[in-house]
């Protein structure tokens, strides 16, 4: 037989229901034992099953939302840090200079508003100046989709 010339034979025992569920879904999807069990495994030897998949996506996210938390932190201490210092520095406007402090204040306010849009259109963030830190390195994401994929066989058995 020509087509097996290039192949190897492994025997493994499953359980009755595993084999079971391999007879079903030979039937329904009209492939052989061996092409499931094939991409079964290389599925698992390359690690590209649902499963790993979204690990790998879930911890990006993760990652991601740990960043977003820390730019919030640091966007509300930086304004409360204003206002503060707003407030301490600001002194009360006379009644008969209330109406023009007003206007200048609306005018400042235009002024800030259009530099902030600048600023943001053009790409450039407050916090972009800050110093960047990784929150993990590939060594330790591929350490914990190792774990996660122990964890994982572990419950199976």
């Amino acid at each position: 037989m020509k087509r097996f010339r290039n192949r190897v034979r492994i025997q493994a025992y499953v359980e009755p229901e595993v084999a079971e569920r391999i007879g079903h879904r030979v039937q329904s999807m009209g492939i052989s034992e061996s092409g499931i069990l094939r991409s079964s495994v290389l599925e698992f030897l390359d690690r590209t099953s649902d499963t790993t998949l979204t690990l790998r996506r879930l911890d990006r996210l993760g990652r991601s939302l740990e960043r977003l938390h820390r730019d919030v932190e640091f966007l509300s201490e930086a304004f409360s840090v204003f206002v503060r210092t707003w407030a301490v520095h600001t002194s009360p406007v006379p009644a008969e200079r209330e109406a023009a402090a007003r206007a200048s204040g609306e005018a400042r306010y235009r002024r800030f508003m259009e530099h902030v849009v600048q600023q943001f259109t053009g790409g450039a963030r407050f916090l972009d100046d800050l110093p960047k830190e990784p929150l993990a390195n590939d060594a330790e994401l591929d350490a914990v989709l190792v774990t996660a994929d122990r964890m994982q066989r572990k419950k199976q058995t």
